[in-house]
């Protein structure tokens, strides 16, 4: 089957192709410079000829001004292209992080209740993707928090061995997903029918805690002695002044949301149709903040 990804250049994209080439497919990558999905034309003229689309491409910036027009009006875009080339089906990698900070243990029937910038417009789209399901197959992915070698746990692991303390106590659970393990669930519901017109959650299998998370960075980064704390109130006073000041990429308002919360996700799901993750998040952060190390 002939699949195109969009937002292939990324650090996910990148993983997507590679997963669905494994597994035989043939691969149409959709790249801001051939595909821009705020560009119609560009984006119709790029699906031609395939049969399915995991679209990708997306804002992850909480402050940038164009996060709702790329993941909504882009995914608009997109899905109207995939509807005049007559695809099968439109897998879209949305977050579970649209569960928002409810606690207790989240599986796809769960309400959304999403705070941040981000988080609303991947809600936003999930429903402009959902109306399109009786004209093509639809699937809807929501990873947990995706682990990688990215920008994103770059500046996690800088803040912890910078000695910042823990905000908070830490102890409530941080369910994350492995980069590989999401790319391989993706490529996984391509083309299977039981997935076509429904959602599924993706994580790892054995969470561990924000503190056992920090303590894992420290450890393989060679800190000694234990974890400090502050109070969340001075946490979120830290944070405001990050705002303006931005002197740490990771400690502002949204991002501190988005971290002291439960995370926790059924993935019984996916689970059910024979997926299940292969990576450990524990083993994959210690290859990550070696890797960070070495450089």
């Amino acid at each position: 089957m002939k699949i195109a990804v969009t937002g292939s250049e990324g650090f996910l994209g990148r993983l997507i192709v590679d997963a669905l080439r494994s597994r035989g497919h043939e691969v149409a990558e959709c790249t801001k410079g051939n595909c821009d999905v705020l560009n119609p034309m560009q984006v119709k003229k790029a699906l031609r000829g395939v049969q399915a689309v995991v679209h990708c491409a997306a804002k992850l910036d909480e402050d940038g001004p164009s996060t709702y027009e790329v993941n909504v009006k882009g995914t608009e875009n997109v899905l109207e292209a995939c509807a005049q080339n007559s695809i099968n089906q439109f897998i879209f990698l949305s977050t579970a992080g649209i569960y928002g900070p409810a606690d207790g243990e989240k599986s796809e029937e769960s309400e959304p209740a999403p705070q941040t910038i981000y988080e609303k417009s991947k809600l936003e789209a999930e429903r402009r993707v959902l109306s399109y399901q009786e004209v093509f197959c639809v699937t809807i992915l929501r990873p947990a928090l995706v682990l990688g070698s990215n920008k994103y746990w770059s500046d996690i692991i800088k803040t912890v061995r910078k000695g910042f303390p823990l905000i908070g106590e830490g102890n409530y659970t941080w369910q994350i997903a492995c980069a590989g393990d999401v790319a391989d669930a993706a490529a996984f519901l391509a083309g299977k029918e039981e997935s076509f017109c429904e959602t599924f959650n993706v994580a790892e299998k054995d969470p561990m805690t924000l503190r056992e998370i920090v303590e894992l960075i420290r450890k393989e980064s060679g800190m000694e002695g234990r974890v400090r704390t502050i109070p969340v109130w001075l946490g979120s006073i830290i944070a405001q002044v990050n705002s303006l000041l931005n002197f740490d990429p990771i400690l502002k308002p949204a991002y501190l949301k988005r971290m002291l919360r439960e995370r926790k996700y059924s993935i019984k799901k996916l689970e059910a149709l024979g997926w299940e993750p292969k990576c450990s998040a524990r083993g994959e952060i210690a290859k990550i903040v070696k890797r960070q190390s070495a450089k």
